[in-house]
């Protein structure tokens, strides 16, 4: 499966909104299935392909819907460019150039850098400048 983030809509043939039967038949069989949240108004469960790098979640209300990517992949892709490893420069740079503003920084507790642009539900997360991993949503 080709890794290409596509704001708002997914990553290459997988979009939000794909039940988890829809992505079990794209991806095949997760290396594991976790149940967060049981006690509040959004449980999830996450697929982790950790052979992709991927971690899928899925509100698991009445629908079981795909809400949100997290990747590690160093074949990950954003607008035509491989991203992961790297630096935050750069990353800001591609984004300006295509028209994506209103970044915020923040220093994570536990140690990473993280630069979000929420008008795109996009997050990525950097370790000594270093991009390593993009959590995004519909």
């Amino acid at each position: 499966m080709e890794l290409e983030i596509k704001l708002k809509k997914g990553i290459g043939e997988l979009t939000f909104n794909s039940s988890i039967d829809q992505a079990i038949k794209l991806l095949g069989k997760p290396t594991d299935v976790e149940n967060i949240g049981e006690d509040i108004d959004y449980p999830t469960t996450i697929l982790h392909y950790d052979n992709l790098g991927l971690s899928l979640f899925f509100e698991t209300n009445e629908t079981y819907k795909l809400t949100c990517i997290d990747i590690d992949n160093l074949e990950t892709i954003i607008f035509e460019q491989t991203i992961l490893g790297c630096p935050s420069r750069q990353i800001e740079e591609l984004m300006i150039e295509n028209k994506i503003f209103n970044e915020t920084k923040e220093k994570e507790d536990w140690g990473e850098m993280r630069i979000s642009f929420e008008d795109y539900s996009i997050d990525f997360y950097f370790i000594d400048d270093k991009l390593v991993s993009v959590t995004f949503g519909k």
